[in-house]
């Protein structure tokens, strides 16, 4: 696919990068779509590694794909090196949510303090901006600001 729709894989790709395992399979489905020498560095699937590797590898950092360009080629290295990549990911995005779940704890007490389900609808919704407004942080302090730039 062309246009518009392609230049979106990349940035659908880094919302992928969460927790999840179900969402690498949904990477390398996305990454299938880019072109080769784009694919190679985001795929999550080792044989397209290996398919990609000889063609599209030789500038790529990524250790999966410098594995795959080793002779004799080691897929076991390859599948070890991506399994890595994406543990990385996993606990960096581990790290991010903590540190909004932690940012908003005030908030949270606050909000379980006021009981605002017994107010009529359009002052619980004032005091709940209120609430979010005085104690929710504008930015969040974090190691990894790769995710907030997403």
């Amino acid at each position: 696919m062309a246009g518009p729709a392609r230049r979106r894989y990349p940035t659908l790709i880094a919302l992928k990068q969460t927790q999840r395992a179900k969402d690498y399979a949904v990477i390398a489905e996305l990454a299938a779509r880019l072109p080769p020498e784009q694919e190679i560095e985001v795929t999550t699937d080792p044989d397209r590694i290996l398919a990609l590797a000889p063609a599209s590898g030789c500038g790529s950092s990524r250790p999966a794909v410098r594995a795959a360009r080793q002779a004799p080629v080691d897929r076991r290295a390859v599948v070890v090196a991506l399994a890595e990549e994406i543990d990385a990911l996993q606990q960096a995005d581990r790290r991010r949510v903590a540190a909004y779940e932690t940012a908003a704890q005030p908030f949270l007490q606050a909000c379980r303090a006021a009981v605002v389900s017994t107010r009529p609808l359009r002052l619980a919704h004032a005091r709940m901006v209120e609430m979010a407004e005085r104690l929710l942080p504008r930015a969040v302090d974090r190691e990894d600001a790769r995710a907030d730039a997403q």
